[in-house]
């Protein structure tokens, strides 16, 4: 088989057991088997989840729900207890580890986004597991949605992976709750994410995680539009993992986009924080879905927002509907005085220009 480069997401339900605390035997069963996979030539990194339950385990607290201030406190308190229980497993196996802290903001800053893809691929050309994790001592958004799946799925974009696993505490995506119905068929294959879907999933898949099938979908979305497989397996079974990334095992295959859109584009409609909106005519829809052109200052009706040059702006029919996003070459104030003229005017209306687009195709992405 073909080496890879493989991204393994554990969420904290499947380090726990459900239990309140680590399971080590769990942990060191999936250790094993990385340290098999990498014997075989792939490279393999690991998302994990479970700082906060380790930060709970070393403070003797139970789960439950706490304000943000004591989340980013057992996050810190546990962040070390859990790299420190990572490094000596795989230490049994005689591999390193290199430890990435991220938050949002890391992803979506271009230069701090190279950074951490620089850092990645030295962690891998010198033989070293890389463990990537949410800085959730310091971060606050990504504490209350189940972000670590959506961050396995950008770094599989960072790390041009072959594929992405989330393991989970499910089987894989069902036709219905299997919790609730016992006619819920596991789907083997999805070669489109479409609303039908995107209606399967439901909330929170646990007590212990922050995240549930609504933002694995959301991160085989991210995945698959960039070229990258998405798999979601159970994590109950981690000795299967070598048959998901041969494409067999039991689980829910996400078939990449037959066009993938670029690194670069990915990180512009996924990763990249908008900062404001571009409402657009008629005419520079059409012009954006259909023939794939650059938006132009004459085709903007609206300029919602306050932001600079370079900003990541998502680009709206009028009724408010997202077409796509793109990196904006004019600020909020210099777009508000050329919106609805000719490309020709722009020089005589600020007395410079940065070229005839508000947005070049080279930096849109279409997303509706």
């Amino acid at each position: 088989m073909k080496s890879k480069r493989v991204v393994i997401k554990v969420g904290t339900s499947t380090l726990t057991g459900g239990a309140a605390a680590l399971d080590r035997s769990r942990m060191l069963e999936l250790v094993r088997v990385i340290a098999a996979l990498w014997e075989m030539g792939h490279e393999v990194i690991l998302v994990s989840s479970g700082a906060m339950a380790a930060g709970r385990e070393v403070l003797n607290m139970p789960p439950g729900r706490y304000e943000l201030s004591v989340k980013q406190m057992l996050a810190s308190v546990g962040q070390g207890r859990l790299i420190e229980l990572w490094a000596g497993l795989f230490e049994i196996y005689r591999l390193k580890i290199g430890q990435l802290l991220l938050t949002r903001a890391d992803l979506e800053n271009r230069e701090r986004y190279l950074n951490a893809r620089d850092a990645l691929f030295a962690l891998l050309s010198h033989g070293v597991v890389p463990v990537i994790n949410e800085n959730d001592a310091i971060s606050t958004a990504e504490i209350k949605v189940g972000d670590n799946d959506n961050l396995a799925a950008l770094t599989g974009v960072l790390a041009e992976a072959d594929c992405v696993i989330l393991l989970t505490d499910q089987r894989g995506l069902y036709t219905a709750d299997p919790r609730q119905s016992s006619e819920a068929q596991l789907i083997g294959r999805v070669d489109s994410i479409d609303q039908q879907i995107l209606e399967l999933a439901g909330g929170s898949g646990s007590a212990q995680g922050t995240g549930g099938m609504a933002t694995k979908l959301q991160a085989a979305r991210i995945a698959t539009e960039a070229g990258v497989e998405l798999i979601i397996a159970s994590g109950e079974m981690p000795e299967q993992i070598a048959l998901l990334i041969a494409g067999r095992g039991e689980g829910t295959f996400f078939t990449p986009a037959p066009h993938p859109t670029s690194a670069r584009k990915s990180w512009i409609g996924r990763a990249a924080r908008s900062q404001g909106r571009l409402l657009l005519d008629e005419g520079a829809c059409r012009a954006l879905t259909e023939r794939g052109s650059s938006l132009l200052p004459g085709g903007i009706s609206a300029v919602e927002g306050q932001f600079e040059r370079g900003a990541s702006v998502v680009l709206c029919t009028a009724q408010g509907r997202e077409l796509g996003r793109g990196l904006c070459r004019y600020s909020a104030e210099q777009l508000k005085k050329i919106a609805g003229h000719r490309s020709t005017e722009i020089e005589e209306i600020l007395g410079f220009s940065h070229g005839d687009e508000a947005v070049h195709r080279d930096d849109l992405v279409l997303t509706g």
